[in-house]
């Protein structure tokens, strides 16, 4: 039975929030289990309205992990998730905004989180690859007219909790309404904003790190300096977030961070001093040894490749899956098979893959393309990742420049090995890994990957235990924890490895008392979780629904739209690991 397709927006928004956190990408699936809400028209009318008349504020605090400390603790950075709805609405407004480009628009110097347009379903947002890469280009090219020159690299302390409520506040007016934005969405901006202020959070009324729309207000509030400063500065000015790039002489360069800091000071934000590893200076030529550092080798495959032809397999052969999943598991490999079956039936997916079958081309692709082949390029892709991890952390430790440039290209390799090595291979290059505290949360995914012991990983946050959950429960392997007491963090850690599936054994002597958020992965909804105090919990009960058993780890396995993406993620919920 053919089904229509969901709309832009609800893909959008499922793809956007897929990177951010498993919690938010659960509750909106489980709003979009409801026809009716796919629809753009739903979300642009009625998400949008139900946020504007709401009386309570459902975000959730997640525990992500942020760094390890000199001495060994764990930092861990608070992304307040919102409700689904409230999702829903965001990406609404973020596509309204895009209608309006002379002012939404990003400045050329600044590089992150440009919006979607048209009918791109890839994020509210462009995907943060493309910002990153163009990045390196511009600066590539500044270079190249500055050969003499120097690049200085310069980092924005405690980027969104500076940002103060009422000057938020100021800037989305200021922005909406030389926009002519229609008083429905200037209101629902200003409603988001309030709310944010509102949430209890250690650094008082600022705008929250978690919420999309924080991203599009960050950008806003720093529009007029980036613009000036690109224009007057007598070096080149580039912004990617919290990330600033100077390229200019020695003197240039000075007067530059002058402006910079004065600039940045009277609105409330803070350079890292010159003694933080974010500050470095490195002489153009130098910085110009890795302007390939984005291209891609030449390779036969790539990580890109193959999930690309799993996802075209799986789209042509849904009943394969199970197959796919063995065959992977006998040969060692953790990529998550998703069930694609419901997104195989949309009625738009039938008609185009009908009108492909009947040209030659994609008919000699589609018979090239088997469970062998991809069996193949992931041999491959582990054989070279292994070769070139070991190389990379044999040669001796990285500073400066030098480690800026080395510790994503081994975090990209080791995100990936997490899905492709051996239990051996995985424990032993973890462990190879501890001479970069920067590597600490992809050691210890590896690690708790390899032994199937996560003590170690709870502690890390939620984000880390997605990383580890994720090719865990497609490896169909069974985990341990020791007993004793929970606290906040590792208790939101043991609920992902429940959401997902994840066997876990865990002492029977062990805390009796259970949050809200680990019952409902545990057990799925019940009349009192609906009616939970805390609004978030209470909402995804809600929306999940009565049931026999929980549907989050089917829900999980599942595709929601063909042009959802198929997320790895131990590589994207930690941005800062890409690199070729």
């Amino acid at each position: 039975m053919t089904q229509s397709r969901p709309g832009i927006l609800a893909v959008r928004a499922l793809n956007q929030y897929r990177r951010r956190d498993v919690l938010a990408y659960l509750g909106l699936r489980y709003y979009l289990h409801n026809s009716v809400a796919r629809s753009d028209q739903w979300i642009r009318q009625v998400a949008t309205k139900l946020v504007m008349t709401r009386t309570n504020r459902p975000y959730f605090p997640a525990q992500h992990f942020k760094e390890r400390a000199r001495m060994g603790e764990i930092n861990h950075r608070p992304i307040f998730l919102p409700g689904a709805n409230e999702a829903l609405a965001e990406t609404a407004l973020l596509d309204e905004c895009a209608n309006h480009e002379g002012i939404f628009t990003n400045p050329k110097c600044v590089f992150s989180y440009h919006l979607s347009q048209g009918d791109d379903r890839t994020g509210a947002f462009k995907h943060y690859t493309t910002g990153l890469r163009a990045r390196h280009k511009a600066i590539a090219q500044a270079c190249d007219a500055n050969p003499s020159g120097i690049v200085r690299y310069l980092d924005i302390q405690r980027f969104y909790p500076s940002i103060k409520i009422d000057l938020a506040m100021r800037t989305w007016k200021k922005y909406a309404e030389a926009a002519g934005l229609s008083s429905e969405f200037l209101e629902l901006g200003k409603r988001l904003i309030h709310d944010h202020g509102k949430t209890p959070q250690d650094n008082g009324a600022s705008i929250l790190t978690g919420p999309i729309f924080s991203h599009l207000l960050a950008n806003l509030v720093l529009r007029e300096f980036d613009e000036e400063l690109a224009a007057k500065l007598p070096g080149r000015y580039f912004r990617y977030v919290d990330d600033i790039t100077l390229v200019g002489d020695e003197n240039s360069i000075d007067v530059s961070i002058q402006e910079i800091q004065t600039r940045l000071g009277d609105l409330g934000f803070t350079l890292h001093d010159d003694n933080s590893p974010k500050s470095i200076e490195v002489p153009v030529a130098t910085w110009l040894e890795g302007r390939n550092d984005y291209k891609e080798g030449n390779q036969k495959f790539s990580w890109m490749t193959l999930i690309g032809d799993l996802k075209r397999f799986l789209l042509m052969n849904p009943a394969e899956r199970k197959h796919v999943q063995d065959t992977f598991c006998v040969e060692g490999i953790r990529i998550p098979v998703y069930d694609y079956s419901a997104a195989a039936q949309e009625r738009s997916f039938l008609e185009r893959l009908s009108n492909l079958a009947s040209q030659r081309w994609f008919k000699r692709k589609a018979q090239r393309l088997s469970i062998q082949t991809l069996i193949s390029q992931a041999v491959s892709l582990r054989d070279n990742y292994e070769r070139e991890l070991r190389e990379m952390l044999a040669s001796p430790a990285a500073s400066g420049f030098d480690r800026k440039r080395l510790i994503p290209k081994l975090r990209y390799r080791a995100g990936r090995l997490a899905y492709l090595s051996s239990p051996e291979s995985l424990l032993a290059l973890a462990n190879a890994m501890n001479e970069y505290p920067e590597l600490h949360f992809h050691a210890e995914v590896m690690t708790a990957i390899s032994t199937a012991k996560l003590d170690r990983i709870l502690s890390l946050g939620t984000n880390a235990a997605q990383a580890t959950a994720q090719p865990l429960r497609a490896a169909g392997v069974r985990c341990n924890i020791s007993g004793g007491e929970m606290d906040k963090v590792l208790e939101q850690s043991f609920a992902v490895f429940i959401l997902n599936g994840v066997q876990v054994d865990k002492p029977a002597s062990s805390q009796s008392k259970k949050s809200d958020l680990l019952r409902f992965a545990l057990s799925g909804a019940d009349i009192e979780l609906m009616k939970s105090a805390d609004p978030f919990t209470r909402e995804l009960a809600c929306l999940h629904g009565l049931s026999e058993r929980p549907r989050h780890p089917e829900t999980l396995e599942s595709v929601f739209d063909k042009d959802e993406n198929l997320a790895i993620d131990a590589i994207e919920q930690l941005q800062g690991s890409v690199s070729p």
